[in-house]
């Protein structure tokens, strides 16, 4: 029994080891069951981005340069145009990236780099909707649900990124 011990403790603390040191760990996060759906504040609910309408067609808009296919969702195409920026309160301006689904207007995000960007784009997005709903406890990511829109906002501990996201839940049932 006590060589059973031992081999059992061994190999737990072998598996513990080499799983702690393995770069690419799978993460775990732990399900916040205080978490209630968060609506937008009332007239704060976005539309689209800048003057562009959720479904508009892409053909009908000037200056949009493609920046990268992307196959899921049925493939959603990001563009961008030099002049519409993402302006945080007390910080950076962000360029926006557009995503069609078809031609068709479907998603707006900004991305951020590091962590300053992050803390100033988290500070305009809350002071503008709201905390949004917190579904992990351990993990920094917020969302907002509407009528015609939901919303994220999450950072990657890890690579220091943050995404910030604007969606069509029109388009979106199209998709489906």
């Amino acid at each position: 029994m006590k060589k059973l011990v031992a081999i059992v403790s061994a190999f737990s603390i072998a598996l513990i080891i080499g799983c702690a040191s393995h770069k690419d760990a799978v993460r775990v996060y732990l399900p916040n069951e205080n978490c209630k759906i968060v609506h937008f504040k009332s007239g704060s609910e976005p539309g689209g981005c800048n003057g562009i309408k959720w479904g508009a067609e892409l053909s009908r808009l000037e200056g949009m340069a493609l920046d990268r296919r992307d196959p899921s969702h049925g493939g959603v195409d990001f563009y961008s145009k030099p002049s519409e920026k993402f302006k945080c309160k007390n910080g950076p301006v962000i360029p926006i990236q557009f995503g069609f689904w078809k031609g068709k207007f479907y998603v707006w995000m900004v991305t951020t780099k590091g962590v300053a960007e992050w803390t100033a784009l988290k500070d305009t997005v809350f002071s503008q909707f709201g905390e949004g709903a917190k579904p992990f406890r351990n993990k920094e990511e917020y969302l907002w649900m509407g009528n015609h829109a939901t919303m994220g906002l999450q950072y990657d501990e890890i690579s220091k990124t943050g995404t910030y996201y604007v969606r069509s839940t029109a388009v979106e049932k199209q998709m489906k």
